[in-house]
């Protein structure tokens, strides 16, 4: 967007670690570089990099010359290996970002240069099993592209101290700062909590002391039913003024109300007392058999207009779960985050909870929380009834219970973070529940512990560097003047009285687990207490010994190199080879022929619908020619010459006489479509295709729902209910998201140029996708707010211009409101509601489903 040339983009891709190593947005294109990354397989990887750099900007196959001389093109073998030594050194780690200490949460991956000393060997045939090494490849590129003014020039490059000392970077001891300060919180909270505990413990063993003696069995009364009870059932009878059988086969045996239909049916039986806004619902039932899915649950908010929301447990195999969902549409949607994969038996008693206030909705199963879910706010609650359900199920019911929801119930939200639900266990034992405040004392002095730890490393680290010791990469300080001495000696020391801390703490969970362990389980967790004594033993003794070696903050997490991990501990170097950014400044040298032709060839492809050269990957001798040469030298020069700005090209284009003109065939002279039927002159624009993710954002932006905010995580791929843009999906090998799968979506590997299908699931997709109804509906109902008591015809013409941007002709329009009055008396037959509105939905998703709307003309 702020349009930075496409040179610099280059080299910020290729060697941002190297020209910016301080700069943490230019480091985030070197993940250009970390794409590749095979853990299995270094010569994959690197032979990735090499192919898709040589493709992606010099629009040549250099991968054709891995195994032997290129057959059509001017270089070697060897020249291949000397292209591979020069990212031979480079690896790939993340960088911490500001505010998030979790590498695997958030982080820039970025490259970075280690292993000087590896040679790059040509590998015979191509098998990097069989290296020759009685030569070694020296950096190089092709010498064909290369002459005396145009040729690489490599220099080693000195980094500043926070490139090799990640941990220097004020906002990463920040980051660390405020994560010790977090876990203090939380522990000083746990400790007050555990004295509570304590508290609870203590006045139940008071209360049983001085508990009069219960009577006799004979005299016990049954309890009463609490009065925030609203319905008790234990299905002993059948309560006809309680429940309405729905669907499903029911029947009362043995004190149990049964449902034994199977297959794709759902069972349902309905309570005939509305349950209040707020409400919490507790099920206890035995699945007995089913033939697949073998789900069972509660339904709530269920209302003749299909509104419903559902909590229920499958038993299915190989992904037995727990599942929130909701209608919207006329179709159930299945959030993945409102799900949870957990073990469910079958003929076991189970218990589902459901509990819900607003539009926070929490799951409990077998007495755990399972899981929390919040309404999207496009989704209102409707008052509704409340139903027992089964799907391909047999079970038995064994008690259903409705209350109110207490007020000061609190239950997990869902937009908050993640922590475990309170537990609602009875009291500990009160020896328990002392070591229990002991162990929460000990935690929080392992917190404060810590930032004790972070301030001395910190403070060891910068002295280190501002003195430039002898040995700095892995902590270790010599020959330095006394004070930094003094500071590594603190910073060592802090990390032995943490880990003596910490081993204190384990031997308190140990003792902890000791008590409370069952007796054939005694002897194990004997073990682990004498190993926890020894070392917090062990631990203690090494408090006191001298030592400066300590380690520094981490800034930055390596990657792991291969699947042996063997060099997870060398440290980052002070310099890198300089290779990449010769190599990055040689490809981007304006008198460098071939970037520049690539790069307006893809943008010329995206606008006009075909490229002007055929083989967008492929500009050697085995390529097709450019159909155009002249024009694509121009554009070349042009985008040099404009600071390689690719909007001023974007704008060149677009604005153009040719991008303007019509891309229909209609009123051209039979010699015109004679001499260029495939519009290889371009006397006529090329319709051209949307591309998958544009088709879907078209569908949620006409509706009046496409999120455009920018950054954020990607979406799960089977995220419906997301009205992000398309390009945030996770982009999978393995899975695919089937919307943008079956419009021709990008491969994973690579994607040059999109394959263009037209094949019968796309238009059932554009008929029948949950997608395409919902956002039909919606785009109806916003086409309906802005003309109010609209005529049918102002209603076609404002659909025809809002969907496929084009005036109906008056015998569309004519056709169109005919079938708009059949659909709307076929609706008043069917006594659908509000046939009207039906009818003008089914005529936007008839348009939706036109060919024009998927085209660009």
């Amino acid at each position: 967007n702020s349009d930075k040339g496409y040179d610099q983009m280059l080299r910020e891709m290729l060697a941002a670690d190297e020209l910016y190593p301080n700069d943490l947005d230019r480091l985030r294109a070197t993940g250009y570089l970390a794409r590749q990354y095979f853990i299995f397989n270094r010569t994959a990887w690197l032979d990735e990099t090499i192919e898709h750099t040589a493709k992606g900007m010099l629009g040549l196959t250099f991968n054709c010359a891995k195994c032997h001389d290129h057959k059509y093109d001017p270089f070697s073998q060897a020249e291949y290996y000397k292209l591979r030594a020069i990212f031979e050194p480079y690896q790939i780690r993340t960088e911490m970002v500001s505010g998030e200490i979790d590498f695997e949460k958030d982080g820039i991956p970025r490259a970075f240069d280690a292993h000087f000393d590896v040679p790059t060997h040509l590998h015979v045939r191509g098998d990097d099993r069989n290296p020759d090494k009685s030569r070694v490849m020296e950096p190089a590129v092709p010498a064909f592209l290369s002459s005396d003014e145009l040729k690489l020039a490599i220099e080693p490059i000195t980094l500043p101290a926070e490139a090799t000392h990640p941990g220097l970077r004020e906002f990463v001891v920040n980051t660390h700062r405020q994560s010790a300060e977090q876990q203090i919180a939380a522990a000083r909270a746990a400790v007050e909590a555990a004295k509570k505990k304590l508290v609870e413990s203590e006045t139940a063993v008071k209360a049983v002391a001085s508990k009069p003696e219960a009577p006799a069995k004979d005299d016990a009364k049954p309890a009463d039913i609490p009065a925030d009870v609203l319905v008790r059932d234990d299905f002993s009878a059948d309560k006809p003024e309680a429940w309405e059988q729905l669907t499903g086969k029911w029947s009362y045996e043995n004190g149990r109300l049964i449902q034994s239909q199977t297959g794709a049916i759902r069972g349902a039986v309905r309570l005939k007392q509305m349950p209040p806004a707020d409400f919490e619902a507790k099920l206890k039932y035995i699945p007995t058999g089913g033939e697949t899915w073998k789900s069972v649950g509660i339904s709530c908010d269920v209302t003749a207009s299909g509104n419903e929301l559902l909590a229920y447990v499958s038993a299915v195999a190989g992904g037995p779960r727990s599942q929130i969902a909701y209608k919207q549409g006329g179709n159930f949607v299945y959030p993945p985050t409102a799900q949870q994969a957990r073990k469910v038996e079958l003929n076991q008693p189970h218990e589902i909870v459901l509990r819900v206030r607003g539009t926070l909705l929490n799951m409990l199963v077998d007495g755990e929380h399972s899981v929390a879910f919040r309404l999207p706010a496009s989704l209102e609650r409707q008052r509704g009834f409340l139903e027992l359900i089964t799907y391909d199920a047999k079970v038995e019911f064994v008690s259903f219970e409705l209350r109110p929801l207490p007020t000061e119930l609190k239950l997990v939200d869902a937009d908050a973070p993640k922590a475990k639900p309170a537990a609602t266990d009875a009291p500990l034992p009160v020896d328990q529940a002392q070591l229990a405040v002991t162990i929460a004392e000990k935690v929080l002095k392992s917190a404060e512990e810590q930032f004790t730890s972070i301030e001395a490393r910190a403070a060891a680290l910068v002295g280190q560097v501002s003195n430039v010791p002898a040995k700095s990469n892995d902590g270790h300080v010599e020959n330095v003047p006394h004070a930094v001495k003094e500071l590594a000696l603190a910073a060592s020391k802090s990390e032995r009285v943490l880990a003596a801390s910490r081993a204190d703490e384990e031997l308190s969970r140990a003792e902890l687990a000791l008590l409370q362990a069952a007796a054939d389980k005694k002897a194990d967790a004997e073990k682990k207490l004498a190993a926890a004594k020894t070392a917090l033993e062990t631990a203690q003794k090494v408090i006191d010994m001298p030592s400066d070696a300590y380690t520094p903050l981490p800034g930055a997490k390596k990657t792991q190199e291969d699947y042996q991990n063997r060099n997870a501990g060398k440290p980052y170097s002070t310099t890198s080879t300089g290779r990449r950014t010769a190599f990055a400044k040689w490809l981007t040298d304006p008198r460098q022929p071939l970037p520049a032709r690539v790069a307006v060839n893809h943008i010329w492809m995206r606008h006009m619908g075909k490229p002007l050269v055929p083989t967008v990957f492929d500009f050697g001798r085995k390529g097709t020619p450019p159909t155009h040469p002249e024009l694509l030298d121009w554009l070349a020069v042009e985008l040099i010459e404009h600071n390689w700005s690719m909007k001023h090209i974007h704008g060149l284009i677009v604005t153009s006489q040719t991008y303007r003109l019509s891309s229909s065939s209609a009123g051209a002279t039979d010699a015109t479509l004679a001499a260029d039927p495939d519009n290889r002159f371009y006397w006529r624009m090329n319709p051209v295709r949307m591309e998958s993710q544009i088709v879907r954002d078209s569908l949620l932006h006409l509706a009046g729902e496409l999120d455009l905010s920018f950054g954020g995580p990607s979406i799960a791929i089977n995220d419906e209910a997301s009205h992000r843009r398309s390009l945030y999906f996770v982009h999978s090998h393995n899975d695919h998201q089937k919307f943008l799968s079956t419009f021709d979506d990008a491969n994973v590997l690579d994607c040059y140029r999109r394959a263009e299908s037209i094949v019968p699931q796309q238009a059932l997709a554009l008929e029948n996708s949950p997608l395409a109804t919902t956002m039909a509906s919606k785009i109806s109902q916003r086409l309906a707010e802005a003309r109010p008591n609209a005529a049918d015809s102002d209603f076609i013409r404002a659909a025809f211009v809002t969907i496929l941007s084009v005036e109906p002709t008056a015998a569309e329009l004519a056709t169109m409101s005919e079938i708009l009055n059949r659909m709307t008396e076929l609706a008043r037959a069917k006594k659908r509601p509000n046939p009207e509105v039906l009818a003008r939905t089914n005529l936007v998703q008839t348009l939706l489903n036109h060919n024009d709307f998927i085209t660009i003309r």
